[in-house]
């Protein structure tokens, strides 16, 4: 994974409307209504720039074929599912980085990790699915709680 971090397309940091949106999962109402209206397309750049990986790798970690990319680009806006699923990733992907206190390289290790929790898969392989994400974000809550698995 140590490819991401190289310079090219890597932004620095996520724009202010991904934080302020990232920020707003407090109010559940105007989160739900972002993703209902469609997420705009940058998220994926800005998701990467979170945690300090090349947009193109994280796409191919979540699973996210390159004609959905281009839709994207094309139409500025990504669809309800695809909305839910990248928001729903984001929140994870923020909760890791917490987890970490803001260390982009730690937690891009320990997404490469194989955890016993998660059947010695990494968290990484898990992150395609809504599924996945339950398991990442349930494995999240027992790390930050002390809750041995």
């Amino acid at each position: 994974m140590a490819d991401h971090l190289a310079a090219g397309s890597l932004r620095k940091c996520p724009s202010d409307d991904f934080l302020s949106m990232l920020d707003s999962q407090t109010d559940w109402l105007a989160c739900s209504k972002q993703i209902r209206q469609g997420l705009p397309a940058y998220f994926l750049h800005d998701l990467a720039a979170l945690i300090g990986m090349r947009p193109h790798v994280l796409a191919g970690i979540l699973g996210i074929k390159t004609s959905a990319r281009r839709r994207w680009a094309k139409y500025g806006v990504l669809n309800l599912t695809e909305s839910d699923y990248i928001y729903r990733t984001a929140v994870l992907m923020n909760s890791a980085l917490n987890m970490f206190e803001g260390d982009q390289s730690a937690l891009l290790d320990w997404l490469a990790r194989p955890a016993l929790a998660l059947g010695q898969k990494t968290p990484s392989e898990l992150l395609s699915t809504f599924v996945g994400l339950s398991m990442v974000e349930a494995l999240i809550w027992r790390v930050e709680h002390g809750v041995v698995s």
